[in-house]
């Protein structure tokens, strides 16, 4: 149930995020502020989730925003979005192998970060967080097909 709590107030903070935000003027700006405000519901959430001490959080926080930043330059997320009505057969097997490569990418991203992650919170948060990442990166999915 808890679970469930986390993931509505994230999206719930995602879509209050981008209304209020999308009365300033600067697109640039709109979108660093909604990225920084999602990444400290997220930050909030795994602290809570994993039971981070104080002394973890500070350490495991810069290392996640970086995890995150490295995350991002390797997906490449315009080849890999394309809606179904916008798909031919043009165009299917080159999203395809977008997709596929953004997953051997974040994967090796992943796999690199597990021994990072490893010497600022336990093992068993580790794979906590792993296992968390991948529910909100579910949830982010299905809340961005309703925008």
């Amino acid at each position: 149930m808890k679970k469930i709590i986390y993931v509505a107030i994230f999206a719930v903070m995602a879509l209050f995020a981008q209304d209020a935000l999308a009365q300033a003027k600067n697109p640039k700006e709109v979108n660093k502020a909604k990225h920084e405000e999602l990444m400290n519901t997220r930050l909030q959430m795994l602290k809570d989730e994993l039971k981070l001490t104080d002394v973890q959080y500070v350490a495991f926080e810069p290392v996640y925003r970086e995890y995150r930043k490295t995350i991002a330059k390797v997906a490449d997320n315009k080849g890999a979005k394309v809606r179904k009505e916008e798909l031919t057969n043009e165009n299917a097997l080159k999203v395809a192998a977008t997709r596929l490569s953004n997953t051997i990418n974040t994967s090796s991203v992943k796999q690199k970060y597990l021994w990072i992650f490893a010497e600022v919170i336990e093992p068993l948060q580790v794979e906590k967080l792993y296992r968390i990442e991948d529910r909100i990166s579910r949830e982010a999915r299905k809340v961005a097909q309703y925008k």
